[in-house]
């Protein structure tokens, strides 16, 4: 079971280490100026970033209940 956490956890890890090195990322989290923090695609990078970065908390959390 550590073990596939372990490689859930790696996966979760790069998967948002990419999403951080993203375009959309960048956009997202620079400088808005006249409301366009609130266009959808900016909104929808804001979630995933949040997304993926509970995955990964989850997923320390969880391994090191089992360690």
């Amino acid at each position: 079971m550590p073990e596939r956490m372990r490689a859930e956890l790696a996966e979760a890890t790069a998967e948002l280490a990419a999403h951080l090195h993203s375009w959309e990322y960048a956009y997202a989290m620079g400088a808005s100026c006249h409301g366009g923090s609130d266009h959808p695609i900016l909104r929808e990078a804001r979630a995933t970033t949040a997304r993926l970065q509970r995955r990964c908390g989850d997923l320390r959390a969880l391994l090191a209940e089992h360690e």
